[in-house]
C-alpha cells in the first residue's frame, strides 16, 4: 500500500500510531407525512421530552468531562446545557408548532437555523467555531424527536477519522482509550482542538478530505508537532517515529529533575524563563513548580466567560489575586486583545478582521473600558511586581494616548488615596512590521519590548495562520522573519531596553535555540514547555548559540534555515 501524507493544522502536540475507527456521523433523517396536518399537543409534548432527554445526554457527558478537564473547558459543556434551558428559544418552537402547525423537528430546526446564520455571518473565526458546538445540540435533540439512534462508542485504542467532532463526542471517546483524531474540518481554536490538548491526546484538524481517504484496514500515524497524517508509512518511518515517541518519553522523565535548577547556560549565560499565563488553574503550576515570573498574562478570557468585558472591581480582585500569589515574581498583564481570531466585544462586519478593528484600536476608542483595566492593575500593583503589555500597537501616536490616560488613573487614584505603583513599567507587543522599523522610537516611550511571534509570522508573510490552504507558507524560520526579530533585538540593545518573546517560537526548542543565539534573554512559554525549554538552555554553550544564530542570519530560505538548527540541535542533546 502506498504512503500518503496529509497536511493539516497541528491542533494537539505528541504522536499517535495505529488503525484508523472512522467515525461518520450522520445528521439526523427528517422525514414527514403532515398533508393530514399534525397533533399539536403531541408535538409539543415530544419536544418537551427530547429537550429534557438531551440535558440528561449533556450533563452526563459534563460528568464525565469534570474529571478530565479544567475549569474553563468545562464551560463549553455548561454552554450548551444552558442554551437548551432558553426559554424563548423554547416559545419560539412551541408557537411554530401550534401557530403555524409545524412538526417540532421542523419548528425547532428553523429556530437553531436563525442562530447558526449569525454565526456563520460573523467575520471571528472564534465565533464561526462555535456552530459546531450548536449543530451538536441540534441533532442531540433532533435524533431524540425521531427516535433515531445516538452513536458514541468506537473500538478501543484507536485514532479517530471522522468529518467532524464534536466536544461531546471527544469526551466520550476519550474513555475508549483514545489514541489521537484527525479531521476534514476544523481550526486551532475549535473547541474540540481545546479539549484534545487538554486531554493531552495528539490531533491534527482541518485535513479537507481525510475522512474519505482513509479505510480501516490503513495503518495511519497522526503527527501533532507537524500537523500530518501519514497513511500506511514505510517500516522506516514507523521506526523513526517509534524512537522520536520513546526520546519524547525519556525526556518528560528527565525534565522533573531539572524544575529547581537555575536556568543558566553551559558557560554560564543566565537567561530569564518565565511563563505565558491565561487560567487560574494554571497559576498552581508557577507555585508549585516552576517559581518563575509571568511574562504574558492574557486577560481576554474574563471577557469570554462572562460574554462581557468584567467591571474594574472584578478585574482588581483578579489582578491583585496574581500579584499576590506570585509575589515577589513580576506579572506582565496584557491589556484586552481581541478581534482577529479573537471574539469582539460587538458584532462587526469586516471583510479582514485581522486588518480591521481589533487590540488597541478597540480600546482607544472605548476609553472607558481601557480606563477601568488600567485602574484595576493599577489598584492591584501597591506590591509593586505588576507591569502593563499593550497589543497591537503600530503608531507612537497610539503609545501616547494610552500612556495619558495610564496618568489621568494614576492622578485619579491620588486624589482617593488609594495606593498604587507609582513607577509601574508599560510595555508594547512588538507583532506588526510598523513596531519593528518604528523600534527606536518606541523605545523612547515605553520601558520594554514583547516580541508576539504569532501575529508577526503572519502580518510578515501575509499569511493567515489557521488557514488550511496556506498554512505551509506559514514559516516561523523564514528569513524576513528573522530579521525582522534581529532587528528587535538591536534595538532592544541599543536602548538598554528589557526584551522578551512569548509567542510560539520561544517554545519551540528549535526556535528557542536561534532566539538565545540572536540575543533574546528572556523567553516566555507556556507552562508545558517550561521544562522542556529550560533543559535546552542548560544543554547550551552561549557563544556556540551565537555563532549558530549568525549562521542562520546569512541563509535564504526556510528549508534551509530549518535543516541546519535540526543538526545544530541534535548535536547539542547528543549528550542525553
Amino acid at each position: 500500500m502506498k504512503a500518503e501524507i496529509f497536511k493539516g493544522l497541528a491542533a494537539s502536540k505528541g504522536i499517535a500510531m495505529g488503525k484508523p475507527f472512522i467515525y461518520m456521523s450522520q445528521a439526523p433523517r427528517l422525514q414527514f407525512n403532515i398533508t393530514n396536518g399534525i397533533d399539536a399537543d403531541n408535538e409539543i409534548k415530544e419536544y418537551g421530552e427530547a429537550i429534557e432527554n438531551s440535558k440528561r445526554e449533556l450533563r452526563k457527558i459534563f460528568k464525565l468531562a469534570k474529571e478530565k478537564l479544567d475549569d474553563r473547558n468545562l464551560l463549553i459543556f455548561e454552554a450548551q446545557i444552558l442554551f437548551l434551558e432558553d426559554d424563548e428559544l423554547h416559545k419560539q418552537v412551541i408557537e411554530g408548532i401550534r401557530n403555524e402547525r409545524k412538526p417540532a423537528a421542523i419548528a425547532f430546526t428553523d429556530e437553531i437555523r436563525k442562530v447558526e446564520n449569525k454565526l456563520i455571518s460573523s467575520n471571528d473565526e472564534y465565533i464561526k467555531e462555535r456552530i459546531n458546538d450548536v449543530e451538536d445540540i441540534k441533532n442531540r435533540v433532533l435524533k431524540r424527536l425521531i427516535k433515531e439512534k445516538l452513536f458514541s462508542k468506537i473500538d478501543q485504542n484507536s485514532i479517530v477519522i471522522a468529518r467532524n467532532l464534536t466536544p461531546g463526542d471527544t469526551i466520550l471517546f476519550s474513555d475508549r482509550k483514545l489514541l489521537g483524531f484527525a479531521t476534514d474540518l476544523g481550526g486551532t481554536t475549535s473547541h474540540v482542538s481545546i479539549i484534545a490538548r487538554s486531554l493531552n491526546v495528539p490531533a491534527v484538524v482541518g485535513l479537507n478530505d481525510i475522512s474519505r481517504s482513509i479505510k480501516p484496514t490503513d495503518f495511519v500515524i497522526v503527527d501533532g508537532y507537524r500537523g500530518q497524517v501519514i497513511k500506511n508509512p514505510l517500516q522506516k518511518t514507523i521506526a523513526r517515529y517509534r524512537e522520536e515517541a520513546k526520546k519524547i518519553e525519556a525526556l518528560e522523565q528527565k525534565l522533573t529533575e531539572i524544575e529547581k535548577l537555575p536556568t543558566v547556560t553551559k558557560d554560564g549565560e543566565e537567561i530569564k524563563l518565565s511563563v505565558n499565563l491565561e487560567f487560574n488553574k494554571e497559576i498552581d503550576y508557577v507555585v508549585a513548580h516552576a517559581n518563575c515570573e509571568v511574562g504574558l498574562y492574557r486577560t481576554e478570557h474574563m471577557f469570554l466567560e462572562l460574554g462581557d468585558f468584567p467591571s474594574q472591581n472584578e478585574q482588581y480582585h483578579q489582578y491583585k489575586m496574581l500579584a499576590e500569589r506570585l509575589y515577589p515574581g513580576k506579572v506582565t498583564i496584557r491589556t484586552f486583545d481581541v478581534g482577529g481570531d479573537k471574539l469582539l466585544p460587538e458584532s462587526q462586519k469586516e471583510t479582514n478582521p485581522f486588518l480591521g478593528w481589533r487590540g488597541i484600536r478597540i480600546f482607544l476608542e472605548k476609553k472607558d473600558i481601557l480606563m477601568n483595566q488600567l485602574k484595576a492593575i493599577l489598584r492591584a500593583s501597591a506590591k509593586g511586581n505588576l507591569k502593563i503589555v499593550l497589543p497591537m500597537i503600530t503608531s507612537l501616536d497610539e503609545v501616547i494616548q494610552v500612556k495619558k490616560l495610564l496618568e489621568f488613573a494614576k492622578y485619579g487614584l491620588r486624589r482617593k488615596k488609594i495606593p498604587f505603583d507609582e513607577k509601574i513599567e508599560l510595555g508594547i507587543m512588538i507583532e506588526v512590521p510598523s513596531a519593528v522599523f518604528l523600534a527606536d522610537a518606541f523605545a523612547k516611550e515605553v520601558d520594554f519590548f514583547s516580541i508576539g511571534t504569532n501575529d508577526l509570522i503572519q502580518y510578515i508573510l501575509a499569511v493567515d495562520r489557521d488557514s488550511t490552504i496556506v498554512s505551509n507558507l506559514y514559516q516561523q524560520f523564514h528569513p524576513a522573519v528573522l530579521s525582522a526579530i534581529n532587528s528587535v533585538v538591536k534595538s532592544a540593545a541599543r536602548n538598554k531596553m528589557q526584551l522578551n518573546v512569548c509567542g510560539e517560537m520561544a517554545g519551540d526548542s528549535l526556535a528557542a535555540l536561534l532566539l538565545v543565539g540572536l540575543g533574546v534573554r528572556e523567553l516566555s512559554v507556556e507552562t508545558t514547555a517550561f521544562l522542556k525549554i529550560k533543559r535546552l538552555i542548560r544543554l547550551l554553550d552561549y557563544s556556540q548559540a551565537k555563532k549558530i544564530a549568525a549562521k542562520t542570519l546569512t541563509m535564504e530560505t526556510a528549508g534551509q534555515i530549518r535543516e541546519f538548527l535540526e543538526r545544530s540541535y541534535g548535536k547539542i542533546i547528543q549528550e542525553i
